[in-house]
């Protein structure tokens, strides 16, 4: 297919961007530009990296707190739960007040948004250069998990960038290049390396070597800011406890509205103290996450996938490593924006049948609908079940748009049905 953009396609991708600038991004800033706005999640990397530049232990959340009272900005700070070699990427930070790198920080994850989105644009415009862009910027421009990253100074776009870069280059068979990147990923955030094990099933084994070998070499690199003691500590006593919904002391109740993850539903049929999940919801809990990965290291067994069904893939495996998780917030869904394109070209392409367009439609109007506007909703409903649906909306959108990826991303061309 041709990679020029229609008239039509340019149209709407200025409209697309202009509607980006002005309603999501410019509020966003203005957000985020207000005193009283005291570097929301991103203070605790930086609180993080000041504090493993002075030698101390950035894991330790006591030492995060005495480093803000200390600049007299917070009482509190979420503790750190990130791989050590984040916090090299951190380190420009050392030398700003926290106010300063949190503005700076938007910015900068404005720019990480945009290259994702180029990455993804770049990777699948063989599926149809206008169709791609077009899909990208509208999924982008409604999806509110994208101001909602820049206000909160959360790092999931550089990372997203980092993972559509290394997945990309390694489909153009640059293997080293595209391993390298996505361990890089991974050693930004662990669930990244998800997309590792889809390289497993599809036999990349160059580009999971390369994986491998750049999270060691950026975890050595780390060793000068982040003491090998302190990584031990992070592997052998912070990540272990993830599972259990225990991040290094998060203080945050896993029923907290907004938490669109499967361990939040059984946290809610076997309850504990919300903090943590119950012997039985841990049980369940990794249950789940073992047939959903299964099921899709089943589905997409297949060594050679045709250009669609490798989009349906990457974005089933986005959406998966959403739901497992104990925790997963609004932040978080942008890396349900590959999905959001796949299967619209599902849709296009005839490998969903019609039956599957309320489906997907439901799925992204959810992922359009600002979290505060359906918290506001639902506290404004009388006592009943549909509290309850309201409340895991996105979570229901989530599953929708999985699954509707699991069937492009499973479904060759030859099984095309336009009806089905």
């Amino acid at each position: 297919m041709s990679s020029a953009l229609s008239p039509a396609a340019r149209l709407i991708l200025a409209l697309a961007m202009l509607w980006h600038v002005l309603a999501v991004l410019s509020p966003g800033w203005v957000s985020t530009a207000e005193k009283k706005n005291n570097g929301r999640d991103f203070a605790s990397y930086y609180y993080a990296v000041q504090a493993a530049s002075a030698g101390a232990d950035p894991y330790d959340k006591r030492m995060l707190a005495k480093a803000a009272r200390k600049q007299g900005e917070r009482r509190s700070v979420h503790p750190f739960f990130y791989p050590p070699p984040f916090l090299l990427a951190m380190a420009w930070a050392l030398p700003l007040d926290l106010h300063s790198a949190y503005h700076l920080w938007f910015w900068l994850d404005e720019l990480a948004a945009l290259a994702a989105m180029l990455a993804l644009w770049g990777w699948w415009r063989e599926l149809g250069s206008s169709d791609v862009a077009v899909l990208t910027a509208v999924a982008f421009a409604a999806t509110t998990a994208v101001p909602n990253n820049h206000i909160m100074g959360q790092m999931n776009f550089p990372a997203l960038a980092l993972a559509l870069g290394g997945l990309w280059a390694t489909e153009r068979g640059w293997k080293a290049a595209g391993g390298a990147l996505l361990g890089a990923a991974c050693m930004w955030k662990m669930s990244p390396a998800l997309l590792v094990a889809w390289w497993l099933v599809r036999r990349e084994w160059v580009a999971v070597a390369w994986a491998c070998t750049t999270a060691a070499v950026l975890t050595l690199l780390a060793i000068p800011l982040v003491g090998l003691d302190h990584q031990i500590r992070f592997y052998t006593e912070v990540l272990p406890k993830f599972g259990s919904g225990d991040y290094n002391g998060l203080s945050v109740p896993i029923d907290l509205f907004g938490n669109h993850s499967v361990p939040n539903l059984w946290n809610e049929v076997a309850r504990g103290d919300d903090l943590s999940l119950t012997t039985v919801a841990r049980t369940l809990s990794s249950l789940t996450t073992l047939a959903l990965v299964g099921a899709l290291g089943f589905a997409f067994r297949s060594p050679r996938p045709d250009a669609l069904q490798l989009a349906g893939q990457v974005g089933a495996v986005g959406v998966v490593m959403l739901l497992i998780p104990v925790y997963t917030y609004e932040h978080h869904l942008v890396w349900a924006l590959p999905a959001t394109v796949a299967v619209s070209l599902g849709l296009r392409d005839g490998r969903l049948g019609r039956r599957w367009v309320p489906v997907v439609a439901f799925g992204m109007a959810a992922l359009a609908y600002d979290l505060q506007d359906l918290k506001s909703l639902r506290n404004s409903l009388p006592y009943g079940p549909w509290l309850g649906v309201v409340q895991e909306l996105k979570f229901v959108a989530l599953v929708a748009l999985g699954a509707a990826s699991a069937v492009v991303g499973a479904k060759t061309a030859s099984e095309d049905d336009s009806v089905g």
